[in-house]
């Protein structure tokens, strides 16, 4: 075969799985099909089938549940090695059954708190967290906050979902919420999926999710404690796109160097890094560091010695005054070491 027509085909069976198109699942269909009419007779219909991503054979093979709207059934099995995720097919496919009773139950319960606050779920993310439409500006941001603390502690009462384990730093007997937040006019211009999928496959699609996030948006946090009726800390990040991060960082860079010559002539700026945070009240002031060498040795490549802590607006202009923290890192090239 010529290599040009051979990278044509290549070229278009990789076309084809960024599109979701199902490549050789048909055998793995059939296997699921016949397993689910066995084992669960007339309680699951069949949506579809995709191929496992980099695994050179099996398919997951997605079910509605009849009995419930909103639950959507995940079935990793691989008919050529007659296994389903290294289990026994039947076992398999009980226990992705029950769990997807267990989501959909737990997903109502969330979607409830939160439209008791007034917001709908317009998706939900890979660790089922939900976005939502909100139009945040200074004037609102402190009570959309406060809205949504309470939403997490009604969801967090009645939630049937175990507590955390300690994972992420939480813990033991602590939950914790992110919900992530989108202009109206994002929200309004998302695709919409085929009505007669479950809920719960509707909304973490993955076109649905890439097309909120390739617009900036905020993501608040909460972490709740027992019994406890209010979030015991709560806060709020903002994700840009890649070019805004990257014209941000420009401007930070270029502003701060400016001013920091003025002290240090010799300065070398390096880059700005860590979480950005949200100034207390507002979305439009961000606090974090930028790192600097005091002087440019051409012998050594400058990783950031001192750092200056910064608050800048939306565009990356300064704010104020800058501080300088020396001696940040450890030795010329170890870890760095920013105050919280």
């Amino acid at each position: 075969m010529r290599k040009g027509a051979a990278g044509t085909i290549i070229g278009a069976c990789v076309a084809m799985l960024a599109a979701g198109c199902a490549l050789g699942t048909g055998t793995d269909r059939k296997a699921a099909q016949e397993l689910a009419d066995r084992l669960f007779p007339g309680e699951l219909r069949l949506l579809g089938a995709r191929t496992l991503v980099p695994e050179t054979t099996g398919s997951e093979v997605t079910f509605a549940l009849t009995s419930d709207p909103d639950a959507v059934v995940r079935l990793r099995i691989d008919a050529k090695k007659g296994h389903c995720d290294r289990k026994p097919c039947e076992t398999a496919l009980t226990d992705a059954v029950t769990k997807s009773k267990a989501q959909a139950t737990e997903f109502r319960l969330l979607r409830t708190a939160l439209e008791r606050c007034g917001h709908q779920i317009i998706a939900l993310g890979p660790s089922a967290e939900p976005w939502i439409a909100v139009e945040l500006t200074n004037a609102n941001v402190t009570s959309v906050l406060t809205a949504l603390g309470r939403c997490a502690a009604q969801w967090s009462a009645g939630s049937s979902a175990p507590t955390s384990d300690g994972s992420y730093g939480l813990p033991e007997g602590t939950r914790s919420l992110r919900v992530h937040l989108v202009s109206p006019q994002v929200a309004n211009d998302r695709p919409q999926a085929k009505p007669e999928l479950p809920t719960m496959a509707r909304l973490n699609q993955n076109k649905l999710l890439a097309a909120l996030s390739r617009h900036t948006y905020f993501t608040a946090g909460f972490v709740l404690r027992g019994d406890q009726q209010n979030p015991v800390a709560a806060g709020i990040t903002v994700a840009r796109t890649y070019q805004d991060r990257e014209a941000f960082g420009r401007s930070v860079r270029t502003a701060v160097a400016e001013r920091l010559r003025q002290t240090y002539p010799d300065a070398e700026v390096v880059d700005y890094t860590g979480v950005w945070s949200l100034q207390t009240g507002r979305i439009d002031r961000f606090t974090g560091y930028v790192l600097f060498c005091e002087h440019a040795d051409p012998g050594r490549r400058c990783m950031g010695d001192h750092a200056v802590k910064v608050t800048v607006d939306e565009g990356g202009t300064p704010v104020g005054g800058m501080e300088i923290v020396r001696d940040v890192r450890d030795g010329q090239t170890g870890p760095l070491r920013l105050p919280t």
